[in-house]
């Protein structure tokens, strides 16, 4: 890779005693091989790119199906609750009756 940092050690663009610029046949070498490797570098930024594009497409994918399931197991927590509480009641409903049944036999004996 070439470095421009310091001119005064490497000019890549020379003068000539006309005053007309030029570069010299290593320059035009060095500059085209710079242009190269920062074309594949690139390149290779937009492969990845379209390999994070990707990525997130499918994390994307992933969260919406994770939405649906945490929708779906909170409608089934619903229904359970239901259950439970429906259950309770019978429970309740089954003390209550052996309660006023032995309250009543007691008082009949």
């Amino acid at each position: 890779m070439m470095s421009f940092a310091n001119e005064s050690e490497y000019k890549f663009i020379q003068q000539d005693e006309n005053g007309r610029f030029y570069m010299d046949e290593n320059t035009v070498v060095e500059l085209a091989n710079y242009i190269k490797q920062l074309q594949d570098l690139n390149n290779n930024y937009k492969a990845q790119i379209e390999n994070l594009k990707a990525q997130i497409a499918n994390l994307e994918k992933q969260i919406s199906n994770l939405e649906q399931q945490v929708a779906i197991l909170s409608d089934e927590k619903k229904k359970l609750e239901a259950m439970l509480k429906a259950e309770k009641m019978k429970t309740w409903t089954v003390v209550a009756a052996i309660t006023i049944g032995t309250t009543i036999y007691l008082f009949i004996k």
